[in-house]
């Protein structure tokens, strides 16, 4: 029987934007999941959006990516990127979010959990200012990509198809 995996003392993304000092703003608005919902229920531009997906390792690893909403992830890319083989790695279960400080609908590419591996899609350092996942479904950040770039301190490669 396997041990339920124990959960680090991990700052939220927000936390985390907060504790670093760098200059962002938070909307609070109905839990979105989604583009759709972003364009929609929040009026946000699908050129600023960045969706973060989050995978697992078969070590029990993880792996951040982030990229515009509309891209769509290579995933032999990413792995890759983040030093792992393609068949090793698997989407992330919604309930292991909580993991990494974030609930489903706002992952987020800002982590503070030891180990974690971010990569940014190169076309982010060009986005300017971008909203992204708070940690939580109901809140977005505004940040400057460049800043959430010297932040996050990423690998940056091509990951869309």
């Amino acid at each position: 029987m396997s041990q339920p995996e124990k959960s680090l003392d991990v700052r939220s993304p927000e936390d985390v934007l907060r504790a670093s000092g760098v200059p962002f703003t938070v909307l609070d608005h109905v839990p979105i999941v989604g583009q759709a919902d972003a364009e929609t229920k929040l009026g946000l531009e699908t050129r600023q959006l960045l969706k973060t997906m989050v995978f697992r390792t078969a070590d029990g690893g993880f792996v951040l990516a982030a990229l515009p909403v509309t891209g769509r992830v290579n995933y032999g890319r990413l792995a890759r990127a983040a030093g792992v083989s393609r068949s090793k790695l698997r989407q992330a279960e919604p309930d292991e979010l909580s993991l990494l400080g974030m609930e489903p609908g706002g992952a987020s590419p800002v982590c503070d959990r030891p180990g974690v591996v971010t990569v940014f899609d190169e076309s982010v350092t060009r986005m300017g200012t971008v909203y992204c996942g708070s940690g939580r479904a109901d809140r977005t950040v505004r940040i400057e990509a460049a800043q959430l770039i010297a932040l996050v301190e990423p690998k940056v490669e091509e990951l869309s198809s």
